[in-house]
């Protein structure tokens, strides 16, 4: 039996949709993921062959083909292991099959354990942003990572933690709310330091160099002899920066979703990032690298 399941994949920091396409064939037992998958992906048939034991399942002894498409793109990541499964789950009846025409406009994302555990990914907040794009209306996601997923307006979140309680859900045996997003309405712009640039005496001309540059987004070189307070003032620079306007706060929240640096319980990141890098880093370093640039 044929199955197809949609998730969504990362180039950068775009997303992009992913037919899971799952085929149980007669032969000899074996597993095979096709497609363009990287070592990650392709290890994922033995995390997903413990996840379904261990969720009381018996896994298939026919032949199991996978197809990751688009086939020319490379597929990188465990967010593939939820989708897989299910999709496997699927083929082999274990979830209905009449269900495949509900979740035309459903995509699942997730990590397995062995135990069957879904973990948190990487990078949800894109993904969860190009599937409103394409005009997916629900998604299934880890339960730690709901907050992230929860910002983008007119997408139902379904937070899941393990592959039973996914099952379940689709065979109707059990009810999972979606996750709503209430905005705090407490300040959360100011950034959280024992350090102000209040404290900073003397240096007028400096400082109203560093309050110009701040207010108006401007580059600023500090150059002078050593002791004269340049990383003193630029280690307070962020207490006087703007605080951040929707837009910004979204682009950096999706950048650290990607780099896997978004605290649990956290939606949306208001405060300004700010990176104190050595004097003797590379521009490698400084600045990434890779065949596909993505954030660290």
């Amino acid at each position: 039996m044929l199955s197809q399941i949609k998730t969504i994949a990362l180039i950068g920091l775009e997303g992009y949709l992913i037919d899971v396409q799952t085929d149980i064939a007669k032969g000899m037992p074996s597993y095979d993921v096709v497609g363009l998958p990287d070592t990650t992906v392709r290890e994922a048939k033995e995390r997903i062959k413990a996840a379904i034991k261990n969720s009381k399942v018996e896994f298939p002894t026919q032949k199991v083909l996978v197809n990751l498409a688009p086939a020319n793109i490379k597929k990188e990541g465990s967010d593939f292991d939820l989708p897989m499964a299910i999709g496997l789950l699927i083929a082999i009846g274990q979830i209905s099959p009449t269900v495949q025409k509900d979740l035309v406009n459903t995509v699942f994302v997730g990590e397995l354990s062995l135990s069957g555990k879904v973990n948190r990914v990487n990078g949800v907040l894109p993904m969860c942003i190009e599937a409103k794009n394409l005009g997916i209306k629900k998604v299934v996601i880890p339960e730690a990572n709901c907050y992230e997923a929860s910002v983008v307006e007119g997408l139902e979140v379904i937070p899941v933690k393990s592959l039973r309680q996914v099952i379940n859900y689709l065979n109707g045996k059990e009810k999972i709310e979606s996750f709503k997003y209430v905005e705090k309405n407490e300040v959360e712009n100011t950034t959280k330091t024992d350090m102000d640039f209040s404290e900073v005496k003397g240096q007028e001309r400096t400082k109203r160099a560093l309050e110009i540059a701040a207010a108006g987004g401007h580059n600023c070189l500090l150059v002078g002899s050593p002791g004269t307070g340049k990383s003193m003032l630029a280690k307070r620079l962020p207490t006087i920066l703007p605080n951040l306007s929707p837009e910004e706060s979204l682009e950096i929240t999706k950048i650290h979703s990607i780099a896997g640096k978004i605290t649990s319980g956290t939606a949306l990141i208001k405060t300004r990032p700010f990176i104190n890098p050595h004097h003797t880093i590379s521009a490698i370093s400084l600045i990434g690298g890779g065949r596909i640039p993505k954030p660290r």
